[in-house]
């Protein structure tokens, strides 16, 4: 009798820089019709998710020759893979020209035959990023941090009251608006929280269950960015000038970003106080905010950070070598008790 062979691992997609720029030499040449080259490649060191690198497009005779741009690539090795383009391209050609300031999208494609992964390319914005793992947010002038938190909570009421169905929007990553949103994206997390774990994770499981039974009624979904917070976003001083990073969008409840960005972790209160910030959010035309509902989303965002950090540990037991997954690993007993406290308090 033949052996039972197991099928051939498939080779990791090359994703090294080189590797990257030229299919994107490639792929633009035939986008653009004419000789394309990708000049001063660099990729970013910060994000455990999607790469992010910058390039210089050279196309003479083309109207793009010379401009900067952004490529993400989504690969198969990231906290959050297997990755598609599609819910980010959706978004960002839903908020073009709306009053959330995003990057312009140019190109994307879930062909891995292109760059070896999904990918998109959107054009490269002036700003500066606050880095809330520092202190002073990375930034020299202390007096641009309310100006830009009075921003972000303004962003973000603009950001839930788009009409997504106007812009022919049916789901972002598979989630049914018409069913309970909290439902939906418990079932997410608790998916991921299956595939990762290592072993058994009791808490995690009855946070599960205390969330499916006490799901906040939603009155209208809108467009949730997911990782909404500092860090997220370029500022030219008290203004916000794109929103970034929108691999975990989801048509939703609008208490999910505002728990999100209210979490300590998130360093929001170095900007604007969290009442402050609600109260800027609903002046701005936000949805009226629940209480009840916002510390449901407190409890359900402390799952859903147990979760990605369970991921990274995941992550690097599988062989990943990025050190910082070590890190996320170590977290997960804090973020644990603070799970635990989150849902008595909210009882």
């Amino acid at each position: 009798m033949a052996d039972i062979l197991e099928p051939p691992a498939q080779a990791a997609p090359d994703l090294s820089d080189a590797s990257i720029a030229a299919g994107l030499q490639r792929h633009l040449s035939g986008e653009l019709g004419l000789p394309a080259r990708v000049e001063a490649f660099r990729r970013f060191t910060g994000g455990l998710s999607w790469i992010t690198a910058a390039f210089v497009l050279r196309a003479p005779g083309h109207a793009l020759d010379g401009r900067q741009f952004i490529v993400k690539v989504g690969s198969p090795a990231g906290l959050m893979a297997p990755y598609s383009a599609l819910p980010q391209s959706r978004v960002l050609q839903a908020l073009a020209g709306s009053a959330v300031p995003v990057p312009s999208l140019r190109w994307y494609s879930d062909d891995a035959a292109i760059l070896g992964a999904p990918f998109l390319v959107t054009d490269r914005i002036e700003g500066v990023e606050l880095n809330p793992f520092t202190r002073d947010y990375g930034i020299a002038d202390a007096g641009v941090l309310r100006p830009v938190g009075e921003h972000l909570a303004q962003v973000l009421a603009d950001l839930h009251r788009i009409d997504w169905r106007a812009h022919g929007i049916a789901t972002l990553q598979g989630e049914d608006p018409a069913r309970s949103a909290s439902q939906e994206q418990v079932g997410f997390w608790q998916e991921r929280v299956r595939g990762w774990s290592r072993r058994p994770q009791p808490l995690m499981d009855y946070a599960a269950h205390w969330l499916r039974e006490r799901t906040p009624v939603l009155p209208r979904p809108v467009i949730v960015h997911g990782d909404y917070r500092v860090g997220n976003f370029l500022a030219v001083g008290g203004r916000i000038t794109a929103m970034l990073d929108w691999e975990m969008t989801h048509l939703g409840d609008p208490h999910e970003d505002l728990a999100w960005v209210m979490l300590p972790d998130m360093r929001l209160r170095g900007l604007l106080d969290h009442e402050a910030f609600i109260e800027r959010y609903e002046a701005a035309g936000g949805p009226a905010v629940d209480r009840r509902a916002l510390a449901y989303y407190e409890v359900f965002s402390l799952y859903k950070m147990v979760a990605i950090n369970i991921g990274g540990q995941s992550g690097f037991l599988s062989g990943g070598r990025d050190l910082r997954l070590v890190c996320l690993a170590n977290n997960i007993p804090s973020f644990l008790v603070r799970l635990a406290q989150a849902m008595e308090d909210a009882a």
